[in-house]
């Protein structure tokens, strides 16, 4: 299994906008951003007639809002639980101090970080778990959400709970979906940059592009969740899609470098059915999109070829909440796309990679 953090060297120019949506999203219309608004009427009446439980629908071409949906209960200003697409932030946040410095290698071995914990069993390489095991879900902690994740947010200390599980491999050498990891990088990143992992973030990201209606819940040792928990507007969510669509870049600021956003959206763990994982990011292959994915159909869908972010918001069950976002998304949001990006008003950065470098290499870059 390949480790996750040796960085692509990008080659990158200004991205130049229109405008940005810090302080308003812009609307337009179908028509006018290449897409066919008929195909997308349609997915209206889809979720209308089979009853479906889908609380938003808001999707951004050429960094215009062209369609945007609320149904049932939901509104524009409605913060929604975000679920697991609080670990695509956890990423982004954890790249930021990364690339400040806060955090030297992301090789370092978590345990670590923890001394005030008493782990009681080292078994299968418990204490070779790193950062970057962390990031890509190959830690080998024996977690099942439907399981541990109540365990965890209901036991007196959320960290002892994570550190002190068992191991149902040794790091590297497998993929288990994990929550608590998640949580673990949370406190990684509180513990670096010496403020909450929810200041940081305000200081760092939200303030920067324009999020400023959101909460986040804490953990008994006053952690902000790392794997859930937060609650933000579709449209907040779109701001974060939109960020990654310009590969960090936000009004010719770097907020996330283009390194960090290149490589946690290529696959380290390629799945069957042409999806795979990669820095707490799902990548999908076939439609050369990747999404932030959270319980319930909780997503913010990302395509950078067509220059679409698209986010929904929903409650279904959690099996349906799997897949059934991901068929409306493919089978109208895709499907209505009728034309090229408008190159003539966007100066549009595409990952251009050119070479694997050491992560002593983007180390260097990092501190420059």
């Amino acid at each position: 299994m390949c480790s996750f953090y040796s960085f692509t060297i990008s080659l990158s120019r200004a991205i130049e906008r229109d405008y940005w949506p810090t302080e308003e999203w812009q609307g337009s219309t179908p028509h006018k951003q290449k897409m066919d608004g008929t195909r997308l009427d349609e997915m209206v009446e889809y979720i209308d007639e089979n009853s479906l439980p889908v609380d938003s629908i808001t999707i951004i071409r050429n960094g215009y809002i062209i369609f945007e949906e609320h149904f049932r209960a939901s509104f524009p200003e409605f913060k929604h639980v975000v679920w697991s697409v609080t670990k695509s932030f956890t990423s982004a946040i954890f790249g930021i101090a990364f690339f400040e410095g806060y955090i030297e290698d992301v090789n370092s071995k978590v345990v670590d970080y923890f001394p005030e914990i008493e782990i009681d069993d080292y078994s299968l390489g418990k204490e070779n778990i790193t950062l970057a095991n962390l990031l890509t879900m190959t830690a080998g902690f024996d977690w099942t959400d439907d399981i541990n994740w109540m365990l965890m947010v209901s036991s007196e200390n959320q960290i002892d709970y994570i550190l002190n599980l068992p191991m149902i491999f040794e790091p590297w050498s497998g993929w288990n979906y994990d929550t608590g990891g998640t949580h673990l990088l949370s406190a990684i990143i509180q513990k670096a940059v010496g403020n909450t992992t929810l200041e940081y973030a305000k200081e760092k990201l939200f303030e920067p592009i324009g999020i400023s209606d959101y909460t986040w819940d804490l953990d008994n040792q006053g952690y902000y969740y790392g794997g859930h928990g937060i609650y933000m507007t579709p449209r907040d969510m779109a701001r974060f899609g939109y960020l990654y669509l310009n590969n960090g870049m936000w009004d010719g600021e770097m907020i996330i470098h283009p390194d960090w956003v290149g490589n946690s959206t290529l696959p380290v763990i390629d799945f069957s059915g042409g999806e795979g994982y990669g820095g707490l990011w799902w990548i999908s292959y076939g439609d050369e999109y990747y999404a932030a994915r959270g319980r319930h159909g909780q997503m913010i869908y990302v395509v950078p070829e067509h220059d679409i972010v698209a986010v929904v918001t929903a409650y279904f069950t959690p099996t349906e909440g799997g897949y059934i976002p991901d068929q409306l998304f493919e089978n109208y949001v895709l499907q209505a796309i009728e034309g090229p990006i408008d190159e003539t008003s966007i100066s549009f950065f595409l990952p251009l990679v050119v070479g694997i470098a050491s992560l002593v290499v983007a180390e260097k870059k990092r501190k420059r």
